[in-house]
């Protein structure tokens, strides 16, 4: 297969003898194609010669192959303008292959194989009896030498008992362009934990796959339903927070494809407790009280939860990170969509339909600006990765630490437990710092008083000594 990878176009060019099933299989194809939302053009080698209309292009050697080239070029010109172009035609001459595989971009050949004796007695145009009583001349494989394409890039056997058109049609393309049939497209169930950033994903997958042909249960209340969509024709895509063993049935299946997303757990925790902060009514608690209320409660189930889904390792079992997703979306989607098993975007729309979902189209801010996060149906966005820091201090983080190290450990964020540590002591200093900048500030305001009322019995130095002598009101660990 000739490759043209900055041309959408692309050249389907079927060829075998006449009645071995060309423009019945290319007619399946483009049929095919036009489901999934494409508009393919068929150039009939029979039909291009009536178009025309040469009454100079007869059927000898010479006016056959001046055809050939005629109906490449029109192959190309159409492909060049990104069309995909089938082509059933006989043009059994080893140059047209050879000018094809040269000039026709993302050029497949196919060659359809049939019988000498199965052709002859099929014969639907009369055409070899014919031949065979001398009343035509310049039949390919009776009396015309034909050539054979040397390294066909698929070979379709099309002898009885006749498989369906429709059949051949789906193995052509699944070999030509990666196609699978939509009743063999395999069913995509996409995980995450709430709040670990699916939202930038599903939009995405969610367009793509519609536009596929399949049926969407983009919301994760819907997981109910999903188990009865099985058993109808068309594959299913479905975005769930549930637990592994809602799929247990599923998970050996060939017609099944799992995507599981993970992240960092510190940040998964923060973007629970801001949705918190934006929907219900938390009684005037801080951020850093919700924290560790929030890790002292509930969340072991989560985090388990998830842990099942991130410790999957088969094939048909896709595992990815929030932070190695956001470094590259497009690419990370292309990566999916090969392993899903459908047909390769190309870079420049799919770069397009990534930046038409990005955050900061779907929230008019830019990544990592302070602000509110942005709720959509897809749950908030904030688009900070390590926002964690901004809300744990040290005794919060050795908290998590203690309650949850495992799996920041087994999912790759911290090899050992001494970010906690190190955390505590960076806010320590940073709590430090804020204090002094207050003492220093309480300095100056004293000097002012005084020169206006008098000095104070106690010096700037025997008030700040004071200070630190006293039980300070905050816990700076």
């Amino acid at each position: 297969m000739t490759e043209h990878l900055t041309n959408e176009g692309r050249v389907l060019w079927i060829t075998g003898l006449s009645g071995s099933g060309k423009s019945t299989i290319a007619h399946a194809a483009a049929e095919q194609l036009r489901a999934r939302g494409e508009r393919p053009v068929v150039l009939d080698g029979d039909a291009v010669r009536t178009a025309i209309a040469d009454s100079k292009t007869g059927h000898d050697i010479t006016s056959r192959l001046a055809n050939a080239y005629r109906i490449s070029r029109l192959a190309q010109l159409l492909a060049e303008q990104g069309q995909t172009v089938i082509v059933p035609t006989m043009s059994l001459f080893r140059e047209i292959h050879e000018w094809n595989r040269a000039h026709l971009p993302n050029y497949f050949e196919i060659w359809l194989e049939v019988d000498w004796a199965e052709l002859c007695e099929r014969d639907a145009r009369g055409l070899y009896s014919r031949a065979a009583r001398g009343e035509v001349q310049n039949v390919a494989g009776f009396d015309l030498e034909y050539d054979r394409p040397a390294n066909p890039d698929l070979v379709l056997t099309n002898n009885s008992p006749l498989r369906p058109a429709t059949e051949l049609a789906n193995e052509l393309l699944q070999s030509a362009l990666g196609l699978h049939p939509l009743s063999q497209r395999p069913h995509v169930v996409f995980y995450n934990p709430t709040h670990a950033g699916g939202g930038a994903l599903v939009p995405i997958l969610e367009e793509l796959l519609e536009a596929e042909g399949y049926a969407n249960l983009a919301s994760p209340n819907e997981t109910h339903r999903f188990h009865d969509l099985l058993k109808l024709n068309a594959p299913i895509f479905h975005w769930t927070h549930h637990p592994l063993e809602t799929f247990a049935a599923e998970l050996n299946r060939d017609d099944v494809r799992f995507i599981s997303l993970t992240r960092d757990p510190r940040d998964t925790l923060v973007s629970f407790l801001q949705n918190v902060l934006q929907t219900v009514h938390a009684e005037g608690k801080s951020m850093r009280t919700l924290c560790r209320e929030a890790i002292q409660s509930g969340f072991e189930q989560r985090f388990e939860q998830a842990h099942a889904w991130h410790a999957l390792e088969q094939p048909n079992v896709f595992q990815i990170s929030f932070e190695e997703m956001k470094r590259d979306i497009p690419t990370f989607m292309a990566q999916l969509l090969e392993f899903i098993g459908l047909q390769p975007m190309n870079r420049a729309p799919m770069r397009q339909l990534c930046e038409k979902h990005s955050f900061e189209s779907v929230t008019g801010q830019q990544r990592g600006e302070s602000g509110q996060p942005i709720r959509n149906k897809y749950l908030p966005r904030k688009g900070i990765s390590g926002d964690w820091a901004n809300h744990f201090d040290g005794s919060t983080a050795r908290m998590f630490q203690r309650r949850f190290g495992r799996y920041l450990r087994a999912w790759g964020y911290e090899p050992n437990g001494n970010w906690a540590e190190a955390h505590a002591q960076k806010h320590k200093h940073s709590s430090n710092g804020t204090l002094f900048a207050s003492l220093l500030q309480l300095e100056q305001m004293t000097d002012r008083l005084n020169s206006l009322t008098g000095y104070s019995r106690f010096s700037p130095e025997q008030q700040i000594q004071s200070l630190f002598q006293s039980n300070p009101r905050t816990n700076l660990n």
